[in-house]
């Protein structure tokens, strides 16, 4: 009898172990002197009156980014080593000098599941402005990533209108790649200053993206795709701002 319990014993050891499935998370380790090529496209339809114009609007940048562990989370310092920003209307094309906002610094709080909350932000030149709201950039750069693991097929909603999916798995030189996507939907009405009035607009924002995740790097790349929509609630006018971005994660800086 005595054998017979440690040759069971002995067979239980033998077992491969389970594995037990894990969300992915933001953590120091993966975002750890992390470089990133960001490439966005856009195009602006705005009709206000009987006037109607299409724009186009792009910019191409390396952002650097540092992460500390925090008790929410990380302390994430970020900044660009380089950008280019254009602009293209019917009045031509503009393509501003951003030197004035390379190397200047973003910092802030992530939370493990891609909250962001900035404390600083670098000065943004005027003419990027008018493009590019970039002091913002962090608020929805990394992609939001669900609170539990999910098996593939699975998907998780939130009160916000956020819903993610986890894709089946693709296979990279350095190990299984998670796949996910992700749609936001919200819409909201707000009053804008003008003058000595408040006008009312109702904004609307869609957003549809990819995310690709390596168990030992974090974040490989993603893509989104963003329609946001303003239209007056007076029926005077409104516009539509379509992105395409794509996120490619960079080997690290020596």
């Amino acid at each position: 009898m005595q054998v017979t319990r440690w040759l069971s014993l002995a067979a239980t050891l033998a077992l491969p172990a389970r594995v037990t499935a894990q969300a992915p998370a933001y953590t120091a380790g993966v975002l750890e002197r992390a470089r990133f090529s960001e490439t966005v496209g856009g195009t602006l339809q705005s009709t206000f009156a009987a006037a109607r114009r299409t724009e186009t609007v792009g910019r191409d940048g390396i952002l650097s980014v540092r992460a500390a562990p925090d008790s929410g989370g990380l302390v994430i310092e970020a900044w660009y080593d380089s950008l280019a920003v254009v602009r293209e209307g019917p009045e031509g094309r503009f393509t501003p000098d951003a030197a004035g906002i390379v190397g200047g610094r973003y910092r802030g709080t992530l939370t493990p599941d891609g909250v962001y909350t900035s404390s600083v932000v670098p000065f943004v030149p005027a003419a990027l402005r008018d493009i590019f709201d970039l002091s913002r950039l962090l608020l929805h750069f990394f992609p939001r990533l669900p609170p539990g693991p999910l098996a593939p097929g699975a998907d998780w909603t939130d009160a916000a209108g956020l819903t993610i999916w986890r894709l089946a798995d693709s296979s990279a030189p350095g190990g299984p790649v998670r796949r996910y996507r992700w749609i936001r939907r919200a819409a909201w009405d707000e009053g804008v200053g003008s003058a000595d009035s408040t006008v009312v607009v109702h904004r609307t924002e869609r957003e549809d993206g990819t995310l690709r995740w390596s168990a030992a790097a974090g974040p490989v790349g993603w893509t989104r795709r963003i329609v946001a929509g303003v239209e007056l609630a007076d029926g005077g006018g409104r516009s539509e701002l379509t992105q395409e971005v794509r996120v490619r994660r960079l080997p690290a800086a020596p």
